[in-house]
């Protein structure tokens, strides 16, 4: 299994969600988030700091995906085709190892606990 963790701009959320769930993603998690992606793009500058620029934050959303390792690809290319403007703040994915999955309520593991 492996975990997508995706930052997006705000506006991209409904496009991703609909695109997700047409290919089978089993669910997915949001978080508001702040982050700092190309510092130069997004520096200002900041009386507290005497005329220093400074990278400031930009809002995002983290979506984050747990699926089986075949459907990667799929999703990762969909992600890409969608969220893709080819200017600065598209966003980034990153893919990570998921050692286990345990659905509380049941106990099912790995590949059940998902579907």
């Amino acid at each position: 299994m492996k975990m997508i963790k995706c930052y997006i701009q705000h506006e991209k959320l409904e496009d991703v969600r609909e695109k997700l769930f047409e290919l089978g993603v089993p669910g997915l998690s949001v978080v508001d988030v702040r982050g700092i992606g190309k510092p130069m793009s997004q520096l200002r500058s900041d009386p507290a700091m005497k005329g220093k620029r400074l990278p400031h934050f930009l809002p995002r959303v983290e979506l984050t995906v747990v699926l089986e390792n075949e459907a990667v690809d799929e999703v990762v290319n969909m992600l890409t085709a969608t969220l893709r403007t080819g200017n600065l703040g598209d966003g980034k994915i990153f893919i990570l190892p998921v050692e286990d999955a345990i659905r509380i309520r049941t106990g099912e593991r790995g590949h059940q606990a998902l579907y």
